[in-house]
């Protein structure tokens, strides 16, 4: 008993070490890395927006941009949302290991840009910048909740009712509304060597998530929406490497591009879809509220994105979307 204490204080104090190792190194990665474009005005000719004052279209889906990678879908009376988040947690909380919670009051305005009345809510995976503002988003719209497992579990400790939500895994298809979905398996980008920031799964007796870190990884997963005869992919970053085989026609893509790994293998991704529009994803700076207007990462590089697209001479039209301008895919 002795020799396995001995053994086992040394391996969680390492794993602390390095867990504030990480955090201090991307504390300064952030705040040394060149400072970013401010907004989107430089790629006005790339924004896509419906009409001012439009009525809502019957045909196609309308597609709102929340922030970070969160969206609106829209078809007729129904909408289904993937990753909302509107509390913006500040970069110093998620460095320096504080509580973090949604903000409701922060929730409530976002909402204010939301059907009141949501179908599903799904998650790409369980970090905070995807999940911490779902179950309040879930409670005030009604909407079910399909993500993986460890999500589930998480917003689960926190009391939101479990049959509210669905385990989904790849290679599955639901129907929810006028929607159907299918699951694919995905990955997260790499922040340090081989890992991706905060991995790891939890079970379904997991305690309450406080900080950024209890906000595991998860399963990352990505999906396939149709409706109104319109295809879209979403995801929210991955990894090069193999491709699966083709997934059939892709009106969107919606393809996250926040770190270097997802930007290695974003032509591979386009090439591999073949989509009709593609739209860059998760590039907005989401430690600043959304009152501030978008403001491009400091770690994100959307001309080189942009010089990649043009370069490689890839499929689709590139596309950018504003804050709350809804756009109609048709």
């Amino acid at each position: 008993m002795p020799r396995r204490n001995t053994i086992t204080a040394p391996r969680v104090s390492s794993g602390r070490s390095a867990a504030r190792f990480q955090r201090a190194l991307f504390l300064l990665l952030v705040l040394f890395a060149p400072a970013s474009e401010a907004g989107l005005a430089r790629y006005a000719q790339l924004v896509v927006a419906d009409a001012p004052n439009e009525n809502k279209p019957r045909d196609g889906i309308r597609i709102t941009y929340l922030g970070v990678n969160g969206y609106q879908f829209e078809s007729g009376a129904h909408a289904l949302l993937v990753d909302p988040y509107f509390t913006r947690a500040n970069l110093w909380s998620v460095l320096t290991h504080q509580p973090i919670a949604p903000e409701r009051a922060l929730v409530a305005e976002g909402l204010t840009q939301v059907h009141p009345r949501v179908d599903a809510i799904l998650v790409t995976h369980a970090h905070f910048d995807h999940l911490l503002d779902v179950p309040e988003i879930a409670r005030r719209t009604g909407a079910e909740i399909f993500a993986g497992a460890t999500a589930v579990n998480l917003v689960g400790a926190l009391g939101f009712p479990r049959r509210q939500c669905t385990v989904v895994r790849p290679g599955e298809r639901r129907t929810i509304g006028p929607w159907k979905m299918e699951v694919l398996a995905a990955e997260h980008d790499h922040v340090f060597g081989s890992k991706p920031p905060f991995p790891g799964t939890v079970p379904p007796s997991a305690q309450p998530p406080r900080t950024a870190s209890d906000w595991k990884l998860g399963e990352p997963l990505a999906f396939i929406i149709e409706a109104n005869g319109q295809r879209i992919y979403i995801e929210s970053g991955g990894v090069p490497g193999p491709l699966p085989p083709r997934v059939g026609r892709i009106d969107l893509a919606i393809l996250g591009v926040a770190l270097p790994d997802s930007r290695r293998r974003f032509a591979d991704a386009v090439r591999w879809l073949q989509p009709r529009y593609i739209l860059p994803s998760h590039q907005d700076d989401f430690f600043l509220p959304v009152a501030s207007g978008f403001t491009f990462g400091k770690l994100t590089d959307f001309p080189g994105v942009r010089r990649t697209y043009e370069r490689e001479a890839l499929p689709g039209r590139l596309i950018l979307l504003d804050y709350f301008r809804p756009w109609t895919l048709r």
